[in-house]
């Protein structure tokens, strides 16, 4: 199998600009949240900014290789790379080999680094929904075609479960139904799995006492504020310091040691505080656009002969960051009960940010050459 580089036509400027703008902000910010914290713990104000951006120098790596790859080489990885990260998502489940942080089991550890395989399952499947669906586009009008789907979400789903990362399966949840609709199912037939994932999302929360306590919470965080409450409140009260304009970088008071989890899933309400709504709003703003302009590039693509395996992909890749960027912006509004999910490009995290720009350069190789039209639609990401 060949894994020859193409020659390339420049991504699509919009799209790397947003990129760079999110990773340079996305720095800035975490040192600006973590600088105290990391003094206190490891001695060193730097400790987690040079880490980040040991990260991003690899993801930027891979963001490269994922620009210049021939895609249709890399496509016929798509099933492997499915079982591979099934595999991992498995093994990460094991006593002793998966580590535990916060009641959680879903990091490796890799000496004085470790990553989550569930970000590998979300590149993987998207690829494997993209390719598949492609090749039996023509048989998802019947509903038996959607059983290796059912099969297939049913196993991610229980490995995300088994590691209480109801975030993460919610999230491919989202994608793997838009992917569906996109590629051409019918409406109707995406009744069914939201019939049936009501109910089993009550069930889990209900089956879990800590999952019971976030619900509640979310509803009313005032009625355990030392306790279940307490991280939301911090949140809420870092949000409201921040006002119009903010009280200035690095003048965050939530991030001396009130506001848990500053620099990573939390690092929005930093955000706002320290830039007020001014800054916030033009952080969703960039998202915003960059969410717009992938699922652009998307409906131009798929205007190409033999287009819509790149269109399904280029659309699930935007699609994973847009519904994560949601997601955490909703937890730490208090829109959405806290999930456990960073935001794409800006808090601290490793495998995220690997993985995260991976998907990016894949984006920009889609993008290559692409000429742009005025608005996506699902009618244009079909064959």
């Amino acid at each position: 199998m060949s894994f020859k580089t193409q020659k390339l036509e420049s991504p699509d400027f919009l799209l790397f600009f947003l990129t760079v703008v999110l990773v340079i902000s996305g720095l800035i910010m975490i040192y600006s949240a973590s600088a105290i914290l990391a003094h206190d713990r490891y001695g060193s104000s730097y400790y987690f900014f040079l880490r980040q951006l040991i990260w991003i120098a690899v993801g930027c790596a891979g963001m490269w290789v994922a620009y210049k790859v021939d895609l249709e080489a890399l496509r016929a990885l798509a099933i492997p790379a499915l079982f591979i990260s099934l595999f991992l998502m498995a093994a990460v489940c094991v006593p002793g080999i998966g580590r535990t942080v916060g009641g959680a089991q879903r990091w490796f550890r890799l000496g004085p680094f470790s990553f989550q395989p569930s970000e590998i399952m979300k590149i993987a499947l998207v690829f494997y929904l993209a390719d598949s669906l492609d090749r039996r586009k023509k048989l998802l009008s019947n509903w038996q075609s959607l059983i290796p789907y059912a099969v297939i979400t049913l196993a991610w789903a229980a490995l995300l479960q088994k590691q209480h990362d109801l975030g993460t399966l919610v999230l491919l949840g989202l994608v793997t139904l838009l992917l569906l609709i996109l590629a051409g199912m019918p409406l109707a037939f995406g009744l069914v799995p939201l019939a049936v994932s009501v109910p089993l999302m009550i069930y889990l929360v209900e089956s879990a006492s800590y999952r019971m306590k976030r619900i509640s919470a979310f509803l009313n965080p005032w009625d355990d504020p030392q306790g279940a409450g307490f991280q939301l409140i911090q949140s809420l009260i870092a949000v409201g310091n921040g006002g119009p304009l903010g009280v200035g970088l690095s003048n965050s008071s939530q991030k001396l040691f009130y506001l848990p989890a500053p620099h990573t899933d939390f690092i929005f309400a930093i955000i706002a505080e320290e830039l007020g709504l001014a800054g916030a709003g033009a952080l969703v703003f960039v998202f915003g656009v960059f969410v717009l302009r992938g699922f652009k590039v998307a409906s131009a693509v798929s205007q190409r002969e033999g287009g819509t395996f790149q269109a399904l992909l280029a659309s699930g890749i935007t699609a994973l960051i847009g519904f994560q960027a949601i997601m955490n912006l909703g937890v730490v509004t208090g829109l959405l009960p806290t999930k456990g999910i960073p935001l794409p490009l800006i808090s601290y995290g490793g495998s995220s940010m690997v993985f995260t720009l991976f998907s990016i350069g894949i984006l920009f190789n889609i993008s290559s050459g692409v000429k742009l039209v005025s608005a996506p639609s699902r009618a244009s990401v079909l064959a």
